[in-house]
């Protein structure tokens, strides 16, 4: 653009001097003319930008790591004037905190434009896929017009974690006999439908499977059965997202992995984080595929790393005490401290601990697990790089 103006201007400026030396009409109305140029050429932009439109299309909204996603971008002028457009694509891992942009180059006319891009990430996380700006250049290249982006311009992929067989784990069968409970929780919901905790009205989300149809005609309003917590339960897999980058990444796969391999073996178990978006644990029970896959997608959606242990803070509790029991406690993260320690032995009273902390080697993974042993607790570390390795001496 800085180009076209001085070239623009370099012609403007001989024009003048034309018109100085050679005063007649035609002079004049040359110099009119090129005085007059980039004004019809604004206006034409302005003109033509208010019928310029621009969309993504993605042919999925959740992947796995490494698989091939499909991002469209759709560009269109429906006036009758084609324009030069630059748009710029950025993709952003909220996750990992990490951002790329990409440019394009193109012309829009009433035809359709696209452009493809094949895109496989090596990390989990939510993508977010966006036109972060769209400009739009006049004819003489003098000017760009900025147009707003809206809903169409934004797209989200979850790109969901790894699952690693984990054929070496040591499992025992007594995991089994805590499965379920008639104990249940007084002040906590759950998803049993054996035991009613509450009838309430009906609240944007909620499940259409949950609503008491009888009590809604006689009330002539929505209510919502939440169902019972049992007290009791064999595993619980508490994390907290306190890494960065690749511990991220890896530790996402590890619970996966874990959570799967609990799974085909028939294992009911808990699953708890710290949903960053709404400042609270989410709780969770996973019984199928179905349930570890939309716990995955809610957590993608509305997690973020954090620097403290939120996750097993607010389980323990005000009291320091955890508010559920469990048989076998699995608590994964990517660093411990001793005050972390100290309430996983002092909360977690009664239960089998063990944690998982993944990240890479260095001297204070030997400090650490120095002091989970000091206060009875199992730690294993795992590498990053080596997630299958790492959980070989693992015993549930």
């Amino acid at each position: 653009m800085r180009r076209k103006r001085v070239e623009y201007g370099l012609l403007l400026l001989a024009v003048t001097a034309l018109h100085i030396f050679l005063v007649d009409y035609l002079s004049f109305y040359i110099f009119a003319f090129f005085l007059a140029l980039p004004a019809a050429s604004l206006l034409l932009a302005v003109y033509a930008g208010r019928y310029l439109r621009a969309e993504l299309e993605i042919n999925r909204a959740v992947i796995r790591k490494k698989e091939a996603l499909t991002v469209r971008l759709k560009v269109q002028n429906r006036s009758f004037l084609a324009c030069r457009v630059r748009v710029k694509l950025t993709l952003s891992n909220e996750l990992l905190e990490e951002e790329q942009t990409e440019t394009f180059l193109l012309t829009a006319g009433r035809m359709e434009e696209f452009v493809e891009q094949v895109l496989t990430s090596q990390y989990c996380g939510k993508l977010e896929c966006r036109i972060s700006e769209l400009r739009l250049y006049d004819y003489l290249g003098l000017f760009s017009l900025r147009k707003k982006t809206g809903q169409l311009e934004h797209r989200v992929v979850l790109i969901q974690p790894s699952v690693y067989p984990l054929p070496d784990i040591t499992w025992g069968a007594k995991i089994h006999l805590n499965s379920e409970s008639d104990e249940f929780s007084s002040d906590k919901a759950g998803d049993d439908p054996g035991e009613i905790f509450d009838l309430r009205e009906y609240r944007s989300g909620d499940r259409l499977t949950r609503i008491h149809w009888k009590l809604s005609d006689r009330l002539d309003r929505l209510m919502v059965k939440d169902f019972g917590l049992p007290i009791s339960q064999a595993v619980l897999l508490l994390f907290d997202l306190n890494g960065k980058g690749k511990e991220l990444d890896a530790l996402l796969d590890t619970l996966c992995s874990i959570s799967s391999f609990l799974l085909e073996r028939q294992i009911v178990h808990e699953m708890e984080w710290y949903d960053s978006v709404h400042h609270q644990n989410d709780h969770v029970r996973i019984a199928r595929e179905d349930d570890l896959s939309a716990a995955v997608n809610n957590l993608l959606a509305a997690s973020r790393p954090q620097f403290q242990l939120l996750a097993l803070q607010n389980c323990a509790g005000n009291n320091g005490h955890i508010r559920l029991r469990y048989t076998e406690v699995i608590y994964l993260c990517s660093e411990v401290a001793q005050n972390s320690l100290a309430l996983l032995a002092e909360g977690m009273a009664g239960s089998r601990v063990r944690i998982l902390t993944v990240r890479e080697s260095g001297s204070q993974q030997e400090v650490d697990r120095s002091l989970a042993t000091a206060m009875g607790i199992n730690m294993t570390v795992v590498d990053p790089e080596n997630i299958e390795k790492g959980l070989g001496s693992l015993a549930i």
